[in-house]
Formats: structure tokens, C-alpha cells, sequence
């Protein structure tokens, strides 16, 4: 048993103890949560930490299986020319395995707990199961830019998710992107899904994906029809590409919209009306790599929404760390409250993957990791430049 106390404990449900103490069970489980009434403890049998104590991250999107493209593919060429890099760089000869091990390694230290993790293939199944420090929930992520029938597609789906239950590993199939999936393929994922699934997609990532679907032309048209998409299949709806798709996903499923960095103020009302469970999900850094552009992240606070974070993988990111994501809101809308970002980084992702009833937010009965974040500015009562984290549990 361990009785843990620092400067302020963020619990993630609202509450914030200065000099609060946390006690865990040797599995890691809360036992207690006390507050102090703000004096600091002095008894011996306390470990006492300077900084800021909160829950384990939360990653709600990642590619661990693309670790291996790491600076592989250069920044700041928009969505078209990098999807044309990953293409490229997919499947170069590397040690994948190795690749993803040092990822995994990475994000338990810097005191990620969770991660909603997009497979398109099997290559990080048996590894994640071997490895239990992160709950991982795996999505199954399709396409139509192949020659494959919408079926076929769906049957090397099915495939995949048996591959998931042998290893006893969470997981669902799920859409790529509104340009990349047709409407008949997003049926086939709807109906093969269960009412209580959990579905993530890539979602206005670009300027070019809603002009696609408003008037069928720009350069991700251009781009993905030289690779075999055919877009006849598709109406031109005059709508966003938000508003031109989601009908397609069950709203009782948890939707997990990723990016948004072009989604307006009336596709976020209009994705609020269609279901109470979305999840719109960030990953600025990923955002500024790709497209040197960020989404407007307090428009959705203004909106009341529920918001959490991912890392993206290595072929957008050069780190994969929620602490390095936080640091890019607070410095570009520091309007925002460090417990709010605290927020974003743990029970809402926590929420979105189905996770939180064992983490996302410190809790009695939990066992949701402790995480210590070093060189907490006071002052301000936000994180620095200098913040890191030094997992605690």
C-alpha cells in the first residue's frame, strides 16, 4: 500500500486537492482519496512529490502500426501529398515489431494508459497482447481505394476481428474517412457492427475533403482517383463532408471524430443533433505537421461538446505524448482551463473507448495510473515548456 501526496491532486471529476493524498493498494487500485484542507501532509509514511498529480492519459487515436515511418515522411505538405507518402512508405522494409515495441514503451512512459489504436492490418495484434501496461480497443479501419468488392473488404475484416477475440483483444471495424469509404461499404461496417460499438473516423482534415463532397473537385478528388477510387458512386451533396456521411453511422455507437481541424461551428451542431454520443477527438500536433493548421478548439468548448486527445502516430507526429499535445492547446488558446485540458486528456477519452470504469479520473475503486506533472507553472496554474511527466503508478 502506498499513501501518495502532491502540491495539487486533479482528479478529472471536478475536484482539485492542494496537498491531497491518494492512497493505492500494491495493484495500483484507489483505496482513498483524501482532502487535506489544503495543509500539507508530514507524516513519514507519505511519499510527497513536487508538481501536479492526475489521472493516466488517455490516447483516444494512434497508428501504432506505422511506428516504423518515423521522420520518414517531411511536414507541412497537406493531406493529399501525405497520404501519398504513406502509401510509399507503408510497406518499405523495416523491423516493424522493433518499431512498435519502442512506441508501445514510449507511451507507457510518458504515462499513457489507454489508446484507441487503428489496425489496418494484424502486425500489432500479438504484441499488445503480450504487452499489458496500455488497454488498448483496436479499430479495424476500411477502405475502398482497392479493387476489392465492398464484401471482400468486409469478410478480411471479419477476419482481422476473430484475430482480435483469439488474443482476447477489444476491437470494431470502422470507416477511414468520408472521401475513402463509399456508401455501400459504410452499410456493410453498420450492419457489422454491434449497436454498442465504438467508431472512429478521420474527419475534415483538409479543405480539400469538404470541397469534394460540395462540388466533386480539388486535388484529394484528383489524387484518389488516380488510385483507382471511383467517386460516380457518390452524390454531390453540396454539403460538408461531415453533414454528407454521418447518416451512414449508427448514432448509438460512440463516434469518435478525428481531427475537424475544417469543421464550422454548424457541422458541430449538426453532429451534436445527430447523436449524444460524440466524441470529437484532437491531435495538434499531427494537425500542425500535416496541414500547419489547427481546429478551433475553443468553438467547440463554446458548444458544450465532449473533447479528448490522441497523438496521431509517428508518420505525423515526432513524439507520441498527450503531455506534448496539451502543451500545443495551452499555447495556442491558453484561454482554455488547465483542469479542462486535464479533461480532454483523460476520462473524456476514457469515455469514448468504453474505458472508464477502471480509468480516466482518480476515483475510489479505480486503477486509473497516476501520472506527476514536473515543472508545474503556479503561477498561472497551467503546464509549461518544461512540464513533463514522471508516472507515479
Amino acid at each position: 500500500m502506498r499513501k501518495i501526496s502532491a502540491n495539487q491532486i486533479i482528479t478529472a471529476t471536478g475536484d482539485c486537492l492542494n496537498f491531497g493524498i491518494v492512497t493505492i493498494d500494491d495493484s495500483g487500485k484507489i483505496l482513498n482519496i483524501e482532502d487535506t484542507g489544503g495543509q500539507k501532509p508530514t507524516a513519514r509514511n507519505i511519499e510527497f512529490y513536487e508538481g501536479v498529480i492526475v489521472p493516466g492519459f488517455v490516447n483516444a487515436h494512434c497508428h501504432l502500426e506505422l511506428s516504423h515511418t518515423k521522420g520518414l515522411i517531411p511536414p507541412n505538405t497537406g493531406l493529399t501529398e501525405f497520404i501519398r507518402q504513406i502509401n510509399l512508405t507503408r510497406n518499405l522494409p523495416a523491423d516493424k515489431p522493433a518499431a512498435i515495441q519502442a512506441a508501445h514503451e514510449l507511451m507507457v512512459y510518458n504515462g499513457i494508459v489507454a489508446i484507441g489504436d487503428i489496425s489496418n492490418s494484424s502486425e500489432t495484434f500479438l504484441f499488445k497482447k503480450q504487452q499489458s501496461e496500455i488497454s488498448y480497443h483496436n479499430f479495424i479501419e476500411l477502405f475502398k481505394l482497392s479493387d476489392f468488392s465492398e464484401k471482400q473488404i468486409i469478410e478480411y475484416a471479419e477476419n482481422l476481428r476473430h484475430t482480435l477475440q483469439e488474443f482476447g483483444l477489444s476491437g470494431s471495424l470502422t470507416p477511414h474517412a468520408p472521401y475513402s469509404v463509399t456508401p455501400k461499404l459504410f452499410y456493410e461496417i453498420r450492419n457489422s457492427n454491434p449497436t454498442d460499438s465504438i467508431i472512429s473516423i478521420h474527419n475534415q482534415e483538409t479543405a480539400a475533403e469538404n470541397e469534394l463532397f460540395t462540388s466533386q473537385t480539388g486535388t484529394l478528388k484528383t489524387y484518389l482517383e488516380s488510385r483507382g477510387f471511383d467517386y460516380t458512386v457518390f452524390e454531390v451533396s453540396g454539403k460538408s463532408a461531415l453533414k454528407s456521411i454521418l447518416n451512414f453511422i449508427n448514432p448509438d455507437n460512440n463516434i469518435l471524430l478525428i481531427h475537424n481541424t475544417f469543421t464550422n461551428e454548424e457541422d458541430i451542431k449538426f453532429a451534436e443533433n445527430y447523436s449524444k454520443n460524440i466524441y470529437w477527438t484532437f491531435c495538434p500536433n499531427a494537425n500542425l505537421y500535416i496541414e500547419n493548421r489547427l481546429p478551433e478548439i475553443p468553438l467547440f468548448l463554446k458548444n458544450n461538446v465532449k473533447i479528448c486527445l490522441g497523438t496521431d502516430g509517428y508518420s505525423s507526429n515526432t513524439t507520441l505524448s498527450v503531455l506534448e499535445e496539451l502543451k500545443t492547446i495551452q499555447q495556442n488558446f491558453p484561454e482554455i482551463p488547465f483542469r479542462k485540458l486535464i479533461e480532454f486528456a483523460t476520462i473524456t477519452g476514457a469515455k469514448a473507448l468504453k474505458f472508464d470504469k477502471t480509468l480516466g479520473s482518480l476515483e475510489i475503486g479505480k486503477s486509473p495510473g497516476l501520472n506527476l506533472i514536473l515543472d508545474f507553472d503556479f503561477e498561472l496554474n497551467t503546464i509549461s515548456k518544461k512540464s513533463n511527466i514522471l508516472k507515479l503508478v
